[in-house]
């Protein structure tokens, strides 16, 4: 932002696999973030801690995928998050603007992932308007779904509740516990990327058993995360 002068703010949340590890490496300012989601039946530990915001709820009869891990949000107070960015009369050898974080400031995750798992990442616009629960009730319906398509069936969902001046959405609950009177959900910028683990070295071990000249060896990573139906 500062060497192309871009004026504004805006919060961060970048993720990479490791290239040899079964590792979810991310980096995030602010209170964009990611789910990991996981089959309920994996005895993989769940992970993490974004924090519940408004009452816990029983999902032990719930199907499908449960969270292994949340990110957690950075803020400085209610509604102001951690935020990059640059002021239009900032100067280039000026001290850092109290205003904003600097990537120093950054959340730095490594997160074990799994063949399976499924991963939300999202603006705030989606944590502030759905449950938890409810962007994983949606992504169990979507079984054999793109991940494109069900990253716009949850920013739907989302936009939907934030025109709702008669829900409880997270953000209103939060609001109330910081004694602000808010009701419904949240209009917001909505942003969400959905993407599936698969395990690249089956797809190797099946392509090498079917080659006629026999195996191959293979550099590519054992875990790639990117467009695809979520596992059934």
């Amino acid at each position: 932002m500062r060497q192309r002068r871009v004026v504004g703010s805006a919060t961060v949340c970048l993720l990479a696999l490791h290239p040899s590890k079964p590792e979810l490496l991310a980096a995030s300012v602010g209170d964009s973030g990611f789910l990991v989601l996981r089959a309920r039946q994996s005895e993989a530990a769940r992970m993490g801690t974004l924090g519940r915001r408004g009452p816990a709820r029983d999902t032990s009869a719930a199907r499908g995928y449960q969270v292994a891990f949340r990110s957690p949000q950075q803020l400085r107070s209610f509604n102001a998050p951690f935020q990059l960015g640059l002021a239009d009369e900032a100067s280039d050898d000026g001290p850092p603007d109290s205003r904003f974080e600097t990537p120093q400031d950054a959340a730095l995750m490594r997160v074990p992932v799994l063949a399976g798992d499924v991963v939300v990442i999202a603006t705030d616009g989606l944590f502030d308007n759905m449950e938890e629960e409810a962007i994983v009730e949606l992504v169990d319906e979507s079984e054999g779904e793109g991940t494109a398509a069900l990253a716009e069936r949850l920013a739907r969902r989302a936009q939907e509740l934030s025109l709702d001046r008669n829900v409880d959405s997270p953000f209103a609950l939060l609001a109330k516990e910081n004694d602000i009177l808010w009701g419904g959900g949240r209009p917001d910028d909505i942003t969400v990327v959905v993407c599936s683990v698969t395990d690249r070295s089956e797809r190797s071990a099946a392509a090498s058993s079917n080659d006629p000249r026999g195996s191959r060896k293979s550099h590519t990573p054992p875990l790639t995360c990117g467009p695809g139906p979520p596992p059934v």
